[in-house]
């Protein structure tokens, strides 16, 4: 994960592979929601049965949208582990 972002196109790059495998239907979703939902367990973040509906939710707005959010999360848990 990286972060933070000044721009839509800073994430965008980011998520250049996610647009490649475009071609195919339902593949940028797919890896879009396993791009969260491995930060997620990379970070131990427990899911509840909604959280993982927004999760699919989010999924299916455009990969730099959750490249973001992902991004937060990356960055908080990091914040969190150095402050002890």
């Amino acid at each position: 994960m990286s972060g933070p972002y000044a721009t839509e196109n800073d994430a965008y790059i980011e998520v250049r592979d996610i647009y490649a495998a475009h071609g195919k239907r339902g593949v940028m979703q797919a890896r879009t929601h396993d791009l969260l939902v491995s930060v997620c367990a990379q970070h131990d973040v427990e899911l509840g049965e909604y959280d993982k509906a927004v999760l699919k939710w989010l999924a299916r707005q455009p990969p730099e949208t959750a490249q973001v959010i992902a991004g937060i999360i990356d960055r908080a848990a990091k914040a969190a582990c150095e402050k002890g």
